[in-house]
């Protein structure tokens, strides 16, 4: 640390030391990273976009006597208006489409360009243009009318630790001839702004090269573009090679609010880290497309020093006089050869002094550095990891020794490696390069402890084994020896850039973690969710006032740029705002909210700390995670190097620094669909500065021993090889995997159902699920049970952190191989010998396919350990069926009671055409929990679209707790000839309660029903007497005479105190009867009205 950096500790975000009083406590060191059921996020999707523009009008014309025709260009793709002959305010209103199939960050990147020129028999004369980006007009933000001119300069300092290979087939064969050990690569830097661009010179044999020029745009402000791309070409002697491709947005370097808020696009001097195809010394690249921006990079190719800044300009594009004050030196540019033709070609004549001064065109002149910008200071950095376990090995690659790297920057590279001079250029570091370094020392004044760890990054080769009960996966035997890798490398020391990232991270983190619980508590009770979400924005609010404190204190002598202390002003001024909107809306200063109006604030407050997460001046490089088949690149991970970085305070240590983090290998390059996890490895990741290297081994699960490669019998240090965690303890455990039931799949088959199963992985073993035909919510109700699974450690740590378990989803073919419908992963509740069983409850997993949601899971996992005294002692299972599948327990499985689903079928509206056919016999498909029940086919939707017959129901059993219901799934299908049919679209419920049917409580009884028959009596029934006497009768009862025949209501003359009580009787407290022959209505012999109950009319129902 230097003396500034000293003079600054105490300070929020420099010192290491800062405390949080507004975050809440910390409580027990997790030594497990978050459970993450998304295993990928798959590949940006490409999509289908139209273009739409239209050409109206144009007015005031610059120019006599023209013909003015405007030419849109998209791209490569041009289309123009027709021409209006002798106007200079032509009327066009012509319509023009453009279509576009990729992903969406892509198609924003792509400029609008419209031109109107006089049309001319030879060469047309451009009278004006006007450029705009796609993502612009995407946003439609409001941008003033009139804007000013301004400069952009993008100054290019150096780069270094570029690929030293040259793409050029002839120089690499003129290499391996003559034996030259030069760099061969001949790096230039291209920069691409608002339809401009503009590039270095080149830079010969040179992986680090200097080139200290500078590229001038010249645009209005604020610009219609979003992005600037910057990209290291390599020259070729046939086609020049791009290297990398880096896009730096001007929101996260600028500042758009008016006042004292907003700043003008500011960057710099900040390094860029640069990733693209891996660093492989092979004739042909076989994924270029990566160095060119498509698509994640899958490997360090060097960093680039550069600065951004921005000048306004008061009047048009004129030359300033801050750029007259530098001494320009005009560089050959090879972009610009045949400029001069090229102008001549179009304008018909050359250009004069004038046109030159307003072009619009880049410009490139060297300058000189100032002397405020010194070589920056730079810090040894430890990265030290473990691998607890590697699992699910693509057998593809499982005939091979597997080993796997680990790398940040070109450090720890077995192929690049750090470059000689890389220590040599540090400062104080001339005299480390020893091949062991200490790792663990404890105590400061007392004795040290020191151990010695070889300095390599690789794992040794194995030979992977096949998993039980999958032939498809291999695992490496990590049992009770996890190896290491332990790399050094030196960067500068920004290190507060990153603690600032994981502050904001953290806090968006944890609404997030509010927001999911949410979710699930307002299916339970909306009370309770109300008073939980006013609990999170309260905590909310003390944290962003913790951050706004330790905001305010001024650091001193930091190697800040302009951009890092803009930044954190803006930072302070974003979470001020949120915290006042946050505190209105806990103080209800407006009108109250719901507790979905609640959720949707809060995840607006996420989104706005997620844009300030990303830190645009990069510091310490990404860490890469490789396996290596047979030496050979197959498979990789990419770890954000802030994930994993440590710092002494909670809130500004790496997520995942010091935790197990359990990594779904890619592959690089473009994947394929489906199931495409080449590997899984539990890995522990910790990097950070020396000073804290007695950190380093904290927080790993307990009962380890380090083992370290000795020398041999002839006194000869070993060849390096790492080192290893050794857990000499062991314990054997019993997995029950409760797979009950799931809901919402995708649908894989051309019905518009699925055949699911699922496949369950938990270490180096695998089971299967039964196959359940036809549906996307399968009841599988099926215990799978995994024996005799070892694990090493401690039994505690095992428990409080157990590995995880993977459940795939596939949807099963009678030909080919079965398809891939999404994944999720589980956490088993563990149960040691010593503790009380209990049985675990049924929860739903998320399932994920790539970026989509894939349904859910209803299952449970219970690790059982088994006692060594007594194996036979766990709990008892349910007897298998004759398929010797075991069922789920009975006090797991959810209760059922049976429920009735009456359907009412009406009819279709606007199917749009299936297979360029139209939809014209159409079937309905209800499905629920396996059960189900089909609509009636409609013959002609033409001629009437609704069903012939249009109720029915079913029954089926759900468990009592609703929020276990399966969903309800409506497909339908249209029948055509040969009785084939063909899915045309679904649609999924997922939650029945809003469907459920609950009785209303009757009214107490406010009438009295007699029914006597007046015609004949029962046959046992006592005789009546002759002339029976009168009785009086109550003038609130209601009596049916009921005749041989018909069955009529009695009733006494309407009281008018009564008759309004009398007409609110509910219709079910009318007594049903038999249809009458007679629908008249005639008076009682007694003078009492007698009416009809056969046909009741509607207004007599209700």
């Amino acid at each position: 640390m230097s003396g500034g950096q000293e003079g600054g500790e105490g300070d929020f975000l420099y010192d290491d030391t800062a405390s949080y009083s507004g975050f809440a406590p910390a409580g027990p060191q997790r030594k497990r990273a978050k459970l993450e059921t998304k295993i990928h996020a798959g590949d940006i999707k490409s999509q289908n976009y139209q273009i739409a523009i239209t050409i109206i009008e144009a007015r005031q014309l610059v120019g006599e006597n023209i013909d003015p025709v405007v030419i849109i260009e998209i791209g490569d793709e041009k289309k123009q208006t027709t021409v209006k002959e002798g106007t200079n305010a032509p009327f066009y209103n012509e319509y023009f489409v453009f279509d576009f199939i990729g992903p969406q960050v892509h198609l924003f990147d792509k400029i609008i360009k419209i031109s109107v020129m006089h049309n001319k028999l030879i060469g047309s004369l451009l009278i004006g243009s006007f450029k705009v980006d796609v993502g612009t007009v995407y946003n439609q933000p409001g941008f003033p009318s009139e804007r000013p001119w301004a400069r952009f300069y993008v100054r290019i300092y150096k780069a270094e630790g570029l690929p030293k290979m040259n793409s050029s087939i002839m120089a690499n064969v003129t290499k391996a001839f003559m034996g030259d050990s030069k760099d061969l690569v001949d790096p230039y830097v291209v920069v691409m702004f608002a339809g401009q661009m503009g590039r270095t010179t080149v830079q010969k044999s040179c992986a680090d090269p200097v080139w200290h020029e500078q590229i001038v745009f010249k645009e209005m402000f604020p610009p219609l573009c979003r992005r600037v791309k910057i990209q290291v070409w390599d020259e070729g002697s046939m086609n020049d090679v791009a290297l990398a491709t880096h896009f730096i947005d001007l929101k996260k370097i600028s500042n758009e609010q008016d006042g004292d808020k907003g700043f003008l696009p500011t960057f710099g001097p900040a390094w860029i880290n640069l990733y693209g195809s891996p660093r492989n010394h092979s004739l042909m690249d076989d994924h270029h497309e990566l160095n060119e921006g498509f698509g994640e990079g899958v490997s360090f190719r060097g960093r680039l020093l550069i600065e951004i800044a921005v000048e306004i300009l008061s009047g048009g594009a004129q030359e300033s006089k801050f750029s007259k004050m530098i001494k320009e030196i005009k560089l050959p540019s090879k972009a610009s050869k045949g400029k001069e033709k090229t102008d001549k070609a179009e304008d018909g004549k050359s250009s004069s002094p004038s046109d030159k001064a307003n072009s619009t065109e880049a410009e490139v002149e060297s300058f000189d550095v100032p002397a405020e910008i010194h070589e920056e200071d730079s810090e040894e950095f430890l990265l030290f990891g473990a691998f607890f376990e590697a699992t699910m090995i693509d057998r593809k690659v499982g005939d091979k020794p597997i080993s796997f790297e680990v790398s940040v920057g070109n450090f720890g590279n077995v192929i690049d490696g750090a470059s000689p001079e890389a220590g040599s250029k540090k400062k104080g570091h001339e005299g480390e390069e020893e091949e062991s370094a200490p790792l663990l020392h404890e105590g400061e004044g007392e004795e040290s402890h020191d151990i010695g760890i070889p300095m390599i990054s690789t794992t040794h080769p194995e030979k992977p084994l096949l998993t039980d009960g999958n032939r498809n996966y291999h695992y490496l035997p990590y049992d009770e020896k996890k190896p290491c890798v332990y790399i050094k490398s030196y960067w500068g020391d920004q290190t507060f850039r990153l603690y600032l990232s994981n502050v904001l991270e953290k806090m968006a983190d944890l609404l997030e973690d509010g927001l999911e619980e949410v979710k699930d508590l307002i299916k339970v009770s909306e009370t309770a969710s109300e008073e939980k979400m006013n609990t999170i924005l309260n905590a909310f609010i003390s944290q962003c006032r913790a951050f706004i404190a330790h905001a305010e204190k001024k650091p001193q002598g930091m190697n800040q740029t302009a951009l890092d202390k803009k930044r954190l002003m803006m930072c302070r001024q974003e979470l001020e705002a949120m915290s006042s909107d946050a505190n209105g809306i806990v103080q209800q200063q407006k009108k109250k909210m719901s507790v979905d109006e609640l959720m949707g604030e809060t995840q607006n407050f996420v989104e706005k700390i997620r844009f300030l997460v990303d830190e645009p001046q990069h510091t310490v490089p990404d860490v890469f995670i490789w396996m290596l088949s047979n030496n050979k690149r197959v498979a990789y991970a990419r770890i954000p190097a802030k994930e994993v970085f440590y710092s002494p305070v909670n809130e500004q240590r790496g997520k995942n620094c010091g935790k197990i983090k359990t990594h779904f290998l890619k592959l690089p390059g473009k994947r394929l669909s489906g199931w495409n996890v080449p590997a899984k490895v539990d890995t522990y990741l910790w990097l950070g500065s020396v000073k804290y290297a007695h950190t380093i081994m904290e927080n790993l699960p307990l009962g380890h021993e380090i083992e370290v490669p000795s020398a041999d019998g002839t006194g000869h240090p070993p060849p390096p090889s790492p080192a290893s965690l050794v857990y000499k303890t062991k314990h054997l455990f019993q997995l029950r995997a409760h797979m009950y039931q799931a809901r919402g799949l995708i649908a894989a088959d051309s019905s518009g159902l699925s055949d699911p199963f699922a496949k369950v992985t938990f270490v180096s073993h695998c089971q299967t699920t039964k196959i359940i035909s036809q549906t996307l919510s399968p009841t599988w109700n099926q215990m799978l049970l995994f024996n005799n699974i070892v694990l090493h450690g401690e039994g505690k740590e095992i428990a409080e952190f157990p590995p995880v378990i993977v459940i795939e989803l596939y949807d099963d073919d009678a030909v080919g191989k079965s398809d891939y419908i999404g994944s999720t992963v589980a956490a088993p509740v563990v149960r040691l010998a010593d503790q009380k069983y209990e049985p675990p409850k049924l929860s739903y997993h998320a399932v994920h396919c790539g970026n989509l949601s894939g349904g859910d899971l209803l299952a449970a996992f219970e690790l059982l350990q088994i006692p060594d005294s007594d194996p036979v002692s766990l709990p008892p299972v349910d007897p298998p069926d004759v398929s010797q599948i075991y069922p789920v327990p009975a006090n797991i499985r959810p209760v059922l009671s049976k429920y009735r689903v009456e359907v009412l079928f009406w009819g279709v509206r606007e199917l749009k055409k299936v297979q360029l056919l139209s939809v014209d016999r159409p079937q309905v498909l209800i499905e629920c929990a396996g059960k189900g029940v089909k609509s009636s086919v409609i013959q002609s939707v033409k001629n009437n679209p609704n069903f012939s017959v249009q109720a029915d129901r079913f029954e089926v059993e759900l468990p009592e707790n609703e929020l276990l219901h399966p969903p309800l799934s409506i497909c339908v299908v249209d029948w055509r000839a040969f009785g084939r049919s063909t899915f045309v679209g679904t649609h999924t419920i997922n939650c029945l309660k809003q469907y459920l049917y609950k009785p209303k409580e009757l009214p107490a009884p406010t009438a009295k029903v007699d029914v006597i028959e007046t015609d004949k009596a029962a046959p046992e029934s006592p005789q009546l007497p002759a002339s029976p006497q009168p009785q009086p009768r109550p003038a609130d009862h209601i009596y049916v005479e009921v005749e041989h025949g018909s069955t009529a209501l009695v009733m006494q003359e309407p009281d008018p105190a009564k008759s309004a009580a009398a007409a609110a009787l509910p219709a079910s407290s009318l007594p049903s009867a038999p249809k009458s022959t007679s629908p008249s209505s005639e008076p009682a012999e007694d003078g009492k009205q007698k009416v009809d109950l056969a046909e009741p009319s509607d207004s007599e129902l209700f």
